[in-house]
């Protein structure tokens, strides 16, 4: 029981009723006001109660998976969801037979549900964490390929000596693609371009570049043979 009405003599009287039926603190909930008590003809009869609504605040997953499940719902998607939090984001992973359905073409589908259930995390619960929606280890996998491909491309970098200019990708892919090589001994990672056609290059490492670390960078200046 998440919602109860709870009625008595005064508001705060029904609020303190209500939370021994909840059986938690006044921190746990959100208060509403539906009546204020009001007495009848000269304060002496006919007597009507205060009426208040008391709701449960969830935590953050409890909240987050609540959400995704009546999402689901309405989108008539037979699924379970299980979820834990781990690096300071919540992850809820999605059990379904519709799997392809709901990852869509290039995961488009799943990234909208989850720009969604962010949205709504953070304008109902103000909630300051990110969400990682997956589904049949979908991001997993597609994490795993990033990564190989930040090293194949690390590697030709070294063998050509030449940039190398990855394609188009989203703001995650390139954040794994900086991660995976910013300690690297030999090459370097910056972003250019705009938008949907923001892309990560990889080159050669000077003495001028620092240590390392990828950077979200809009100026580019080609090095020799790059393509």
């Amino acid at each position: 029981m998440n919602v109860i009405e709870q009625q008595g003599k005064t508001v705060d009287k029904a609020i303190e009723e209500g939370l021994k039926k909840l059986g938690v603190s006044k921190e746990k909930v959100k208060i509403e006001v539906i009546a204020e008590a009001k007495k009848g003809l000269f304060g002496l009869f006919g007597v009507c109660p205060a009426m208040v609504r008391l709701t449960l605040i969830q935590d953050g997953i409890g909240a987050a998976t609540q959400m995704l499940n009546d999402v689901l719902r309405l989108m008539n998607i037979k699924s379970g969801v299980t979820s834990q939090e781990k690096d300071g984001k919540l992850i809820l992973d999605i059990v379904s037979s519709d799997a392809p359905f709901l990852i869509g073409k290039n995961g488009q589908t799943l990234d909208a549900l989850q720009y969604l259930i962010n949205i709504m995390m953070k304008k109902n619960c103000r909630s300051k964490k990110d969400i990682v929606l997956d589904i049949a280890q979908y991001r997993t996998k597609k994490d795993d390929h990033i990564i190989q491909l930040a090293v194949d491309a690390a590697s030709r970098v070294i063998k050509t000596g030449r940039d190398v200019v990855l394609d188009p990708m989203g703001a995650h892919e390139r954040q794994i693609i900086h991660m995976t090589l910013q300690n690297h001994r030999k090459v370097n990672t910056k972003s250019i371009g705009d938008g949907e056609e923001r892309k990560v290059v990889v080159f050669l490492k000077t003495a001028s570049n620092g240590n390392g670390k990828g950077r979200e960078k809009n100026n580019y200046s080609p090095h020799k043979g790059n393509k």
